[in-house]
């Protein structure tokens, strides 16, 4: 067995816990849709790790873990609040919750035509930012409708964004005490 489908088993575990919390979402399950992104970016810091403890970094995985990311962290996220927030304003929610996901493509595409080895990201990764979207809908009756517009359209913003984000990739946060 090839050492890059082990990294390749867990991306497409990230792209069925997307698709996953789309149709829980749609069935009306909007807690555990947002669980499973949680679940999508566990998955997400692990199919990297792996592939870097493998030696396995490849074009393909890259490629694939993106197409898994605007699944899990851009289509869902916005699905999930559009569902939960905006569920009795629909054309109040629609502008701030289709631009999400179009910042997140373009977020990724320029991701994968930068160079690797780098210390930082450019812009707010789509992971952090589907992520962040999603635990917010739980406090969705305390924040409101137009904060979360704006917290949407912020953080659409951020991803396409040219802001620094230091990159943890590979790095190691907690040094071993002896």
């Amino acid at each position: 067995m090839k050492k890059t489908i082990i990294p390749s088993l867990i991306t497409i575990g990230n792209f069925v816990s997307g698709l996953s919390s789309i149709l829980l979402a749609f069935r009306g399950y909007l807690f555990l849709a947002i669980i499973f992104v949680v679940i999508g970016a566990i998955l997400d810091s692990l199919d990297g790790m792996a592939a870097r403890k493998l030696n396995a970094v490849s074009l393909f995985g890259k490629e694939l873990d993106s197409l898994a990311d605007i699944i899990t962290f851009g289509v869902a996220p916005a699905i999930i609040t559009y569902s939960i927030v905006f569920h009795d304003a629909p054309l109040l929610g629609l502008p701030s919750t289709l631009l999400f996901p179009v910042c997140g493509a373009l977020r990724l595409a320029r991701f994968n035509i930068q160079s690797e080895n780098q210390d930082y990201f450019t812009g707010l990764p789509i992971t952090a930012a589907g992520t962040m979207l999603v635990c917010l809908n739980l406090l969705c009756d305390i924040l409101g409708k137009k904060t979360f517009i704006m917290v949407t359209l912020f953080l659409s913003y951020l991803m396409v964004s040219k802001i620094k984000v230091i990159s943890l990739k590979g790095k190691k946060l907690l040094k071993k005490v002896s």
